[in-house]
């Protein structure tokens, strides 16, 4: 009996010690507030990231998309502790969770794992520059079964604009006086076209101005001038412009003219004699108007060079033969006229009275021949 008394003395001791270092089992209700606390927490980091990435944006188009995806990823379930041994340590274990798409700029990944007593927080972060989006996971263990709430946030990179600034260069192009002169005379013909005599007179004058030696624009504003009898303005315009261009033809051709039609035919060929060699063109139109003028005038031996000068280069131009025949009968060569006068009848291109008078003064001279050799 005092056997049996001293093992069941023994015997309680030990159960009592072992009754005390018993962990206690953590009750169901318990494990689940401690996965609601974990999943809201997760929710909150979730939502504090999404209005950061708007804050950052500038205004820019965020696209969020956070949906919170519970799944049990956790292939391998945690053990449990034994009801007699103490929880030392929690076992950590990654959850692997869909890769980023190769758009995505930076990676973030959170993961929580708590024990049940108390949580075990564990960070891992990684950038990739070359991705435009970031994601957020937030993983939360708790107990034998784990929560996974994952919070997609993707940020949309802001947009360069590239900014060229815009030079503008001012450059100064210095026109010579021919290229005013042009520009004065362009003008002047669009205001004469509309019949505005007035502008295109003083653009005339501003084309003359620029380039003196610009003859177009000379015998034009003259002839404008004197059509609106303004006849010193006129002639000091031409004199000018010959003075200028001592070797104008056409300047002096237009003087000229303007001189005879205003009667005054002695001022007319004093502009014309002058040597052909100097004239730089419409030498025939020179000398034609020369010897007309010399003829009328009674100058017939600058009448009988002229026209001498015309037959020499017009030979079959009957109207410089009859020239000659009348201004060579003037001056006594009666042989030279009669030559004259028989050219003009077989040159043609004279008129029937220009021809009749031809045979008339041969007739004459005939005649005045035959008479002198009589009375010898």
């Amino acid at each position: 009996m005092s056997e049996l008394n001293r093992m069941l003395s023994e015997l309680s001791p030990k159960q009592e010690q072992q009754h005390v270092a018993t962990a206690a089992i953590p009750a169901r209700w318990g494990f689940r507030l401690a996965r609601v606390a974990l999943a809201l927490f997760a929710t909150l980091a979730g939502a504090s990231g999404i209005a950061w990435a708007l804050s950052a944006g500038n205004g820019k188009a965020v696209t969020v998309a956070a949906q919170p995806d519970i799944a049990q990823s956790v292939t391998t379930p945690v053990s449990l502790p034994s009801p007699t041994q103490k929880v030392v340590s929690a076992d950590v274990r990654y959850v692997a969770l869909t890769p980023a798409k190769e758009t995505a700029p930076a990676v973030i990944e959170t993961a929580m794992v708590a024990a049940p007593a108390e949580p075990v927080v564990m960070a891992k972060k990684s950038e990739k520059t070359a991705q435009p989006q970031a994601e957020v996971k937030s993983v939360s263990q708790a107990g034998p079964k784990a929560e996974t709430v994952v919070a997609k946030v993707s940020v949309s990179a802001p947009e360069t604009v590239d900014v060229a600034e815009a030079s503008m260069s001012v450059e100064t192009v210095e026109f010579t006086g021919e290229q005013l002169a042009d520009i004065a005379y362009d003008k002047a013909q669009k205001r004469a076209k509309v019949g505005d005599n007035q502008k295109a007179i003083a653009h005339l004058r501003d084309a003359v101005q620029y380039n003196p030696n610009h003859v177009v624009a000379t015998n034009q504003l003259a002839a404008m001038l004197f059509g609106r009898n303004q006849l010193r303005d006129a002639e000091n315009v031409l004199r000018k412009g010959i003075s200028a261009n001592p070797h104008s033809a056409s300047l002096k051709l237009t003087l000229a003219r303007m001189y005879q039609q205003s009667d005054r035919e002695e001022s007319a060929l004093s502009v014309l004699s002058v040597p052909v060699e100097s004239l730089d063109g419409e030498q025939n139109r020179v000398i034609a108007m020369r010897a007309a003028l010399a003829q009328k005038l009674g100058d017939n031996v600058a009448a009988r060079e002229s026209y001498q000068w015309l037959t020499t280069h017009e030979p079959t131009d009957g109207r410089w033969w009859l020239g000659l025949g009348v201004s060579a009968e003037r001056s006594g060569k009666h042989d030279e006229a009669k030559n004259a006068y028989t050219h003009a009848v077989q040159a043609g291109g004279l008129s029937a009275a220009s021809v009749k008078f031809a045979r008339d003064r041969l007739t004459y001279l005939d005649n005045l021949k035959q008479g002198a050799g009589n009375g010898r």
